[in-house]
């Protein structure tokens, strides 16, 4: 059975899209009552990478594999690649809306860095589906 997570949401980080997404579509507005319609192409540029890139954004421990979902984007991370699960707070570019983050480790240092809002719920659940890890602190290891 399979479990799914939403990301976790800084406030912060909200405040910054919603502000980014009416400014852009603000200035569309602007834009078309000054007689320049195509000012519309940033708010339809902004929409374009919120639908495909941003939302919904969420983790779901699979039968086989955890599927990170950002947008229209599904990343799949085998079990048996998974080598730890580590916090962090690498401000990086991430599958994530928040800084409160898990660094999956699967031999690439950068990524994938997620944030699943119950944290707890996601570590028994993905400790279910891979038997080779426990959990040490804050943070799931290899037993091996």
């Amino acid at each position: 059975m399979s479990r799914t997570f939403p990301t976790k949401v800084d406030t912060w980080l909200a405040v910054v899209l919603a502000v980014a997404a009416l400014v852009s579509v603000g200035g569309a507005v602007l834009s078309v009552f000054e007689g320049h319609p195509e000012g519309v192409l940033g708010a339809v540029v902004m929409v374009i990478v919120f639908g495909t890139l941003v939302f919904p954004m969420n983790y779901t421990v699979a039968d086989d594999a955890l599927v990170i979902r950002f947008g229209m984007v599904r990343s799949r991370v085998k079990y048996t690649d998974i080598r730890a699960v580590k916090p962090t707070h690498n401000p990086l570019s991430s599958p994530a809306m928040s800084l409160d983050r898990l660094h999956i480790d699967c031999g690439n240092p950068l990524g994938p860095n997620i944030s699943p809002d119950d944290r707890e719920g996601f570590y028994a659940a993905l400790l279910q589906k891979a038997p080779h890890l426990r959990r040490e602190g804050d943070q799931l290891v290899s037993g091996g």
